[in-house]
């Protein structure tokens, strides 16, 4: 894997950094639709039982997000939504070996492990949850650097102004000051994305990366309203809020969650053994997220991403497929996709809207 062996096994997202709203209006999802996807951190999987999607099955191949997926659908069945609100709302849970305990005899073996060990992340008096896991250092690490940088307060008055053109001025400063401070080399060192779980492929296929960053940033700080934008302003804050929580942290939806999440299945594999192991072509929809971004640029995984194409094209049962790319155009969607599906590219300034606002094009197939 292009990504580091030192993180293959640990946890790299403590959030899923996909927009679901726009995730869920592109694939059509309703009662009768079946998933298949990336495990991730699980968020999207809970935002899609709310939809009411039949069956939802992730898959990752590192067993650590399987883990979080699991402790989030054990401590939505076993507490009340005020436990849930600490554990991955606030990311702080007082008296947390207490929850642990009630809870770990329900995990599976390797899940139970693995928290015995990491209950900690929960610790009221330490950092948080959303600092822990390799994107959270990385909030640590990014956010150390705007305080050298000497932009924080400038970031606030950005967070909170609602006038456009006062936005634009306050951003142009704020990129000046950013882009000649040394601390700038942080943002896009290799090493770094890395703790982002950016793989090599996705850093060499976005190409210049401080022209990237400014329009992210612009896109983000002066185009929307970060205020009200519940993924970066969780790495900001390291805590949601319940202003402008995603559903699945939404109160008034919570005991729709408690009785939705059975439609949640994981499995520890790749999604090509997913598919090629699957009941009678089950599923209806796939998003891969950016997954395919992972095996292109890599000899020996490139051959597992012409089997996947392969099996999809194949799978009479799925109805749309869904994905991102640090590609503005990928390099493969030519060759691997049949005459059966209707390609539909969405380069990222087509989807202004997109909260995340990370990657440079979406797809969406559709037979």
């Amino acid at each position: 894997m292009s990504l580091p062996k030192l993180f293959t096994k640990k946890l790299i997202y403590t959030i899923s950094w996909e927009d679901v709203q726009i995730d869920t209006k592109l694939l059509g999802l309703d009662q009768n639709s079946s998933m298949l996807t990336i495990a991730s951190a699980g968020d999207h999987l809970l935002n899609y039982s709310l939809e009411g999607v039949r069956h939802i099955h992730a898959v990752d191949i590192n067993p650590a997000q399987l883990y979080l997926v699991e402790l989030k659908k054990i401590v939505i069945s076993t507490y009340d939504f005020e436990v849930y609100w600490s554990f991955f709302g606030l990311g702080k849970v007082p008296d947390y070996p207490h929850y642990f305990e009630g809870l770990l005899d329900e995990l599976t073996p390797g899940a139970r492990k693995f928290w015995k060990r990491k209950q900690h992340l929960f610790d009221p008096d330490r950092k948080g949850f959303y600092r822990y896991g390799t994107t959270g250092w990385l909030s640590r690490l990014l956010l150390y650097s705007l305080r050298r940088m000497g932009v924080l307060e400038l970031i606030n008055e950005l967070i909170y102004s609602e006038d456009l053109d006062s936005k634009k001025i306050l951003f142009e400063s704020l990129w000046h000051k950013m882009s000649q401070h040394s601390a700038i080399s942080l943002w896009i060192h290799p090493w770094v994305l890395y703790l982002g779980g950016i793989p090599k492929s996705q850093q060499q296929s976005i190409g210049s990366l401080l022209p990237f960053l400014k329009d992210t940033l612009y896109t983000i700080l002066v185009e929307q309203q970060l205020s009200q934008n519940p993924y970066w302003r969780l790495y900001w804050n390291g805590y949601y809020s319940l202003d402008f929580a995603p559903k699945h942290l939404q109160k008034k939806y919570f005991e729709s969650l408690k009785e939705s999440i059975f439609r949640i299945s994981i499995g520890h594999s790749s999604l090509l053994y997913a598919l090629q192991n699957s009941r009678s072509n089950r599923f209806s929809h796939v998003n891969l997220l950016d997954h395919q971004d992972w095996l292109y640029n890599n000899q020996k995984r490139f051959t597992e991403l012409r089997e996947t194409w392969s099996t999809l094209n194949t799978c009479t049962s799925i109805k749309k497929i869904l994905f991102r790319s640090s590609y503005e155009t990928v390099p493969w969607i030519d060759s691997l996709t049949s005459k059966n599906f209707t390609v539909t590219q969405m380069k990222r300034k087509e989807l202004k809207s997109d909260q995340v606002y990370s990657y440079s094009s979406t797809y969406l197939l559709s037979r």
